[in-house]
């Protein structure tokens, strides 16, 4: 079960690159999957995602490419482009197969539920910034973001207090933003609201090079092992507790 998913996932990068390959566009393994690259060559055997990074200024680009190349059972999802997916991160979706998980319950996220989703690559963009800046404006806008896009429904008066803060953290990262372009070009974080802090660096990045995962090629960034040490220190450690995502079942759609 855990290998279909990985290699459904597989077919997902493999699509991410033919466009990007083909448009021009610079993207990079991230977080476990240059990890399982770097340590595995290809997925941590117990891993059941994957993720890619792409820099803020491409995104235009991106959706364009995504638009005009993107072929079935694939499906491309961003914020205000076709389908709105509650995330600040895109997603590339292969239709062909769904996965139930146990996800939090809008409604109360101490509980759970079981939800069914299609396989998903995430696609992370990268903006000028601080970890330590992004975790305090995100301390406002992410609970404003999930109670007004109704991905966390918590009452009534939150969600009215949400909708009246909302255009105040939309202004703080708009400000953030701008310090990060003045003041921190070389430092890159992942855009505002995704809930993940770690410091990447440009000099780390580029020029792209390129890595072996699962048998194909793909770009990543020229000092992979710095790239990864900022993230998970001593990556050549496997830890002893191996978990998933909480998925319950598959099913590969025709």
């Amino acid at each position: 079960m855990l290998r279909t998913i990985q290699m459904s996932l597989l077919d997902s990068l493999l699509e991410l690159d033919r466009i990007c390959r083909k448009e021009g566009i610079q993207y990079w393994l991230d977080a476990g999957t240059l990890l399982g690259a770097a340590r595995h060559g290809g997925f941590i055997p117990w891993d059941d995602d994957l993720d890619v990074c792409v820099m803020k200024k491409d995104r235009k680009k991106l959706k364009e490419a995504m638009e005009k190349e993107l072929r079935p059972p694939f499906e491309f999802e961003d914020i205000n482009f076709k389908k709105y997916t509650a995330s600040t991160c895109a997603r590339l979706r292969n239709n062909r197969v769904s996965v139930l998980r146990n996800v939090p319950n809008p409604q109360n996220p101490k509980e759970t539920i079981v939800k069914r989703n299609n396989v998903w690559l995430d696609i992370f963009y990268l903006v000028n910034g601080r970890p330590e800046i992004s975790k305090k404006i995100d301390l406002l806008y992410g609970p404003c973001f999930r109670r007004v896009f109704r991905t966390l429904e918590d009452g009534k008066l939150k969600h009215f207090i949400s909708l009246c803060l909302f255009p105040v953290s939309l202004l703080l990262i708009l400000l953030a933003r701008i310090w990060g372009v003045l003041f921190q070009h070389k430092l890159l974080i992942y855009d505002y609201g995704c809930g993940f802090y770690a410091q990447r660096v440009k000099d780390d990045i580029f020029p792209l090079t390129e890595i072996e995962f699962e048998g194909h090629i793909f770009p990543a960034p020229s000092n992979y092992d710095k790239y990864l040490r900022r993230i998970y220190g001593d990556w050549n450690v496997i830890p002893d507790i191996k978990t998933s995502h909480n998925i319950i079942d598959i099913e590969e759609n025709k």
